[in-house]
This record gives structure tokens, C-alpha cells and sequence, in this order.
């Protein structure tokens, strides 16, 4: 509850339930009305605080949304593991239930037209998708493969072209959605591209107009959470030793991992929680692919379908993101809703996944 203006706050199908009454500013989000129905509606429309025995009867209230948003998220009954643990400290989100920023390295695209972020006026979303380019003639280029791996285009938002050596290219939002593509024959496709020792340097050193931004945003927090991005395919140990020394302050406070198929078709689809304990703010990242026996149909499908309300996204990731998100979000909804912010960090396919579950996140029809 909020004691100070007499309302209840409730994350987007993030909930969990309040132990104590908090005096911050609340916030309304849509999905509690949904659950609670008018009988909550008409009862908090007030601007001054309820005396103690209303606060008591709007707990059963909260509760009863509680329960509700739990049961609306329910598991599809996979196999799933989980390999981390630690609470993350209860706060009231600036937006609840969506996505703030994205931070993808080599992800392939997802959707014609490109995803609009419709919780920004101008319908961007705020981060660095980047992709690396090796300029190998007067022009001719050698780019990331999985960047150039289908036709659609990206979603809008800034765009890094990542050189070595040399200056780089940005493009602030909407950035270049149908970059890179090789309509030219003159953009080839190179898998010796596509990895973090390619990413990690391009970043630490990057430079625009010769002019060096390695520290400026986004290309500090890009910097930053590319090691979280490869550290999805690692162990739960290496992981925290890795983010310990690269990232003091931030834990790593939820790893759970989807596992399907057997034999060579064996495929484990990790999805990280890791949180900045002094802000609060977190990062949710998903994997890339893991087995390219199990998941190839996933990345080499260039049909769209409908997705939470879009018309025309990319199948194989559609599909990939809805069977982890039934899996798996109903273990991570707790934590996440302790998140003040929520950013989505993923490369190659994880970056795919990332740009639909921003997408329907701030559509709030996921």
C-alpha cells in the first residue's frame, strides 16, 4: 500500500505482495485493475489516507490481485533449474513492467515494421544495439553474421557500427533499423565477428568523429554489460567471480535455465537477474544460442507471425521467447518486481529476445 495517498501500487504482473505500508508517490498500473475490478477502482479514486481499519480491508484487496496476477502467469510445466538465489530489496518502479533501455551486440532482427517502444513519445527505446564491422576494401565490409542473418529489420532505437582501430559509427535513435544488410553485394557475412574478445575491445576504445566515448553513455553501460551478455553461456560460479571484479556493487540475485530435448539435441536456455545493489536497478538477460542442432530452425525461419499485438514478428524467435517466458517467469517475476529499473542485455539471439520481450513489456499487452 501507499499510507501517504491512500492507494495501492502493484507491479504489471510482477507481484509481490507488500509486508508494510510505504509513503512514496504510488503509482497505477492498468493490470491491477484488471484483477482487483471496480471494488478497488472506486476505493482508492481518493487523494488523503484511509484510516487503519480501510488500509486493513484494502490489504485483502491487494492480496486477492495478488493471487490473481500469480495465477495469470502460471508455468507450462517444462523442466527448469534454478542456480541462484539472494533477495533483492523491495522498491517502488518508476514504470513498472517495462523495459528502459536494451543493450544487444550481434543479435539478428526481429520484426517488419521495426518495434516501437509505445511508452516513449517518439517510439524509441533508449541503449546501444551494435553490431562489428571490419572495412576490408573501398567498399566492401565484413560484418557481424548473426547481425546480417535474416531481412527484417531492428528495432528502433541507437545504433553502433563497432570498428577496431579506427573511428566507429553512431546513429542516435531512431538509429539505422535496416543495418547492416547486404541489398549493396558489398556487406559479406563473418562469424569471426561475432564473439566477446570482438565486442569488449571495440567498446573500451570506442571513438566517433574522432572524438573518444569510451566513458559517455551508452556506450559505458554497452561496455559494461557485454560482459554479462557472454557470461549468460558460463557457469553460476565464473559468473559471479567475473561480474565481482568487472562490476563491484552488482550481484547476480537469479539464474534460471529452461532445458529441453536429449542427446545431441540437448538445450539449456539460461535467463540471468543481476542487480546493482546500490541503485537497484537491474539487468535481465537472456542467452544466445546454445545448441545449434536443437535451436537452428529458431534463427534460419524468415516467416513472421502475430506476437502481442504486432503482426509480423520473426517466428522462430517469437516462439523461442513465449516458450521460456511460460517457463521461467513465473520464478523470476518475484525478484524482478524488486527492480527499480529494469534494462535487457542479450547477444545474438538473446538480443533478438530481447527486442520482442521490450517491445510487448512496454506495449503492456504481453
Amino acid at each position: 500500500f501507499d499510507s501517504g495517498r491512500g492507494r495501492i501500487v502493484l507491479g504489471s504482473a510482477l507481484c509481490s505482495c507488500p509486508g508494510r505500508l510505504r509513503g512514496r508517490t504510488p503509482l497505477r498500473p492498468p493490470r491491477l485493475l484488471e484483477v482487483a475490478g471496480p471494488f478497488a477502482r472506486a476505493m482508492w479514486s481518493f487523494e488523503a489516507p484511509r484510516p487503519r481499519s480501510s488500509l486493513r480491508l484494502a490489504g485483502a484487496v491487494a492480496l486477492v490481485a495478488c493471487a490473481g496476477l500469480a495465477f495469470l502467469g502460471g508455468s507450462a510445466g517444462r523442466r527448469r533449474r534454478s542456480a541462484a538465489g539472494g533477495l533483492v530489496s523491495r522498491v517502488d518502479m518508476p514504470s513498472l513492467g517495462t523495459v528502459s533501455a536494451m543493450y544487444t551486440y550481434g543479435a539478428p532482427a526481429t520484426s517488419s515494421p521495426p518495434f516501437e517502444n509505445l511508452m516513449a513519445a517518439d517510439g524509441c527505446f533508449g541503449g546501444l544495439r551494435c553490431f562489428n564491422e571490419d572495412v576490408v576494401g573501398p567498399a566492401t565490409r565484413q560484418v557481424d553474421a548473426a547481425s546480417i542473418l535474416n531481412p527484417f529489420p531492428h528495432t528502433k532505437m541507437p545504433t553502433a557500427v563497432l570498428h577496431l582501430g579506427s573511428d566507429s559509427l553512431y546513429f542516435p535513435c531512431p538509429g539505422k533499423p535496416t543495418w547492416p544488410n547486404d541489398k549493396s553485394g558489398e556487406v559479406f557475412a563473418e562469424w569471426r565477428l561475432h564473439w566477446e574478445n570482438d565486442y569488449t575491445p571495440r567498446l573500451q576504445h570506442i571513438s566517433v568523429n574522432h572524438m573518444n566515448l569510451a566513458g559517455k553513455e551508452p556506450f559505458a553501460s554497452a561496455y559494461n554489460f557485454v560482459l554479462l551478455a557472454y557470461k549468460s553461456y558460463d557457469s553460476t560460479l565464473h559468473t559471479r567471480q567475473a561480474i565481482a571484479i568487472r562490476l563491484p556493487g552488482w550481484r547476480l540475485v537469479a539464474r534460471e535455465t529452461r532445458i529441453q530435448g536429449q542427446g545431441s539435441l540437448y538445450d539449456e536456455d539460461p535467463v540471468m537477474l543481476v542487480q546493482d545493489g546500490s541503485s537497484l536497478d537491474c539487468a535481465l538477460v537472456f542467452t544466445g544460442t546454445n545448441n545449434i542442432d536443437n535451436e537452428l530452425t529458431t534463427s534460419t525461419t524468415d516467416f513472421g507471425a502475430e506476437y502481442c499485438g504486432f503482426g509480423n514478428v520473426h517466428d522462430g524467435y517469437r516462439d523461442e521467447l513465449r516458450g521460456i517466458t511460460q517457463s521461467l517467469f513465473p520464478r523470476l517475476r518475484p525478484k524482478l518486481s524488486k527492480c527499480r529499473r529494469v534494462v535487457c542485455v542479450g547477444h545474438s539471439l538473446g538480443g533478438s529476445l530481447c527486442e520482442i520481450f521490450a517491445a510487448c513489456a512496454n506495449s503492456r499487452r504481453m
